[in-house]
């Protein structure tokens, strides 16, 4: 008989006595829980998130206010702007005023991504012109 997501979710953590997180012991991506739900993996902490308090806000994203990625404790969870949870980050990337290539991050190159890291707009420009160059011959 199949699991309910529920029971699938309890099923891969680990309460954390000390510091309340709740540890997810399953795939993770990049450091995060990850979960497959209808066929695809997502987040395990948003799929917390959403079994346990309701829906993540449209155009949020879930702030790790323990600051442990793979937590999956929904008490720990904040839905808030990608640039709030950009400013609150302890992101090594954020200090950096220029790309590995060595253009500047100012308003005008600086693409923030879905994930809310930083891209160069000016690396991303020359990325797609060889691309398009090679398909095209």
């Amino acid at each position: 008989m199949a699991s309910s997501l529920l029971e699938r979710f309890e099923e891969k953590y680990i309460p954390e006595p000390n510091s309340g997180c709740w540890l997810w012991t399953a795939a993770q991506l990049n450091g995060y829980g990850a979960i497959k739900v209808d066929g695809r993996f997502r987040g395990a902490h948003r799929v917390g998130y959403e079994l346990h308090k309701g829906p993540v806000p449209a155009g949020l994203v879930l702030d790790h206010l323990c600051r442990v990625p793979f937590c999956v404790n929904p008490d720990h969870l904040e839905p808030v702007t990608i640039g709030e949870n950009i400013s609150r980050g302890d992101n090594h990337y954020r200090g950096k005023t220029h790309c590995k290539r060595g253009h500047e991050f100012t308003t005008g190159n600086t693409l923030i991504l879905s994930t809310g890291s930083r891209a160069c707009r000016t690396c991303a420009k020359e990325r797609l012109a060889k691309w398009n160059e090679a398909k095209n011959g």
